[in-house]
């Protein structure tokens, strides 16, 4: 396996022709840090046919097993399966801690299976994951299942490597409303409560169903119960989106570069408040900030009051738009039982919000809108999920 002048393509051309050793020996390259292989893996064409299901969530929930039967029911489907498993770094070795025999224990015929350390990787991910998950997709690999070492329930950056996020827990750790304000759990595409036959599991599953919109699934993966619901449920899903937008070369971090999306401008920032008539009185006395329109947005559950500095009736700069909520179950009443008084969201202005969508969609980027709606003052509108937005919950508004 040289190295040559065509770059990925010719570095790792066995990979095309599902030679398993020579997957293996492209990992270890990558991981080592030989020269211009990561470069070569990143250069290396992502098939339109895979996919990546990342598992997230605490340690001792049983992501591992989790992991394994997943990825037998794939296998069983027909589907060629991958697990790339990050494991925490040993102290004394700086490998991955557990390694590939502790840390399967499905069939090793029917699916790749990799564990690589951490080492100082971001919230517990390696930086060569994203040149590893393109050399698995050229080895073949249909469907990959990248499970995080579990460093905490904040571990959400895996989410950007992937077409589809599972943040798992379990009873113990924690009520749901303690687990979902770590945001974690808010911004993952599936929450599962595994070790179901644990007492409290089920109204854990329940309190999990009342604070979000997203499915959630009551699972014993040492038991198999619920992880081919789970199994069929993520297929479902990855049929009815768009695949990541993978075409551009990705740094270290998952991240891609690229060009600013089609904004006009800033057009505000929101804040949600218990009281939007105290918080004006508020931004009054600290900065001059004027009320300069109150809309009542039956859909949303808020009453929306947007201030401006004194004289300016379209500031340049944007407007603070405070957020009331005027029912209790409304997204913003959720917010606030969540994580209390605070920023909520940044908006920007687009030219054609239709238009912004299909190309945002088309990249990869998680909509919490596939189509706009209406907001404040009959304006379309449209959420752009937090995990797509750098933890921001970003707004997009109609000129």
């Amino acid at each position: 396996m040289g190295s040559d002048a065509d770059g990925g393509a010719g570095m790792f051309h066995e990979l095309a022709a599902g030679d398993r050793r020579a997957l293996g020996r492209a990992i270890t390259l990558v991981e080592g840090g030989a020269a211009g292989a990561r470069e070569a893996a990143l250069a290396l064409e992502w098939p339109d046919r895979t996919r990546v299901i990342a598992l997230t969530g605490p340690p001792g929930v049983g992501k591992s097993e989790l992991a394994n039967r997943l990825a037998a029911y794939f296998a069983d489907a027909g589907l060629r399966v991958a697990v790339l498993a990050v494991d925490p770094s040993s102290p004394r070795t700086g490998g991955a801690l557990l390694g590939d025999r502790v840390r399967f224990t499905g069939d090793s015929g029917a699916v790749f299976f990799r564990s690589m350390a951490a080492r100082t990787g971001e919230a517990g991910l390696a930086p060569e994951v994203p040149a590893v998950l393109r050399l698995l997709a050229a080895g073949g690999a249909e469907r990959i299942l990248l499970e995080t070492a579990g460093v905490g329930q904040g571990d959400d950056s895996v989410l950007r490597l992937a077409d589809l996020g599972i943040a798992v827990t379990a009873v113990g750790l924690g009520d749901a409303v303690q687990a979902a304000k770590a945001g974690l759990f808010e911004v993952a595409d599936f929450v599962v409560v595994n070790q179901a036959d644990r007492p409290g599991a089920e109204a854990m599953a329940a309190s999990f169903r009342a604070l979000r919109s997203g499915p959630v699934f009551l699972t014993s993966a040492i038991e198999g119960t619920g992880v081919e619901e789970l199994r069929a449920a993520a297929e479902v899903e990855l049929e009815a989106r768009h695949p990541l937008d993978r075409s551009a070369v990705a740094d270290a971090d998952g991240s891609r570069a690229g060009t600013p999306g089609p904004a006009i401008r800033l057009h505000h920032v929101g804040i949600a408040m218990k009281d939007g008539s105290r918080g004006a009185e508020l931004w009054r006395a600290l900065l001059g900030l004027r009320e300069t329109g109150r809309y009542r947005v039956d859909e949303f559950g808020v009453l929306a009051l947007f201030l401006a500095p004194e004289g300016e009736r379209a500031p340049a700069g944007g407007f603070l738009e405070l957020l009331e909520p005027t029912s209790g179950d409304s997204p913003v009443a959720r917010y606030l039982d969540r994580r209390g008084e605070g920023l909520h969201h940044v908006c920007f202005e687009v030219e054609d919000i239709h238009a912004t969508l299909r190309a945002l969609e088309a990249r990869g980027v998680r909509l919490v809108d596939r189509e706009p709606r209406r907001g404040a003052g009959g304006h379309l509108v449209a959420f752009i999920h937090p995990a797509s937005a750098g933890g921001v919950l970003l707004e997009l508004k109609q000129a």
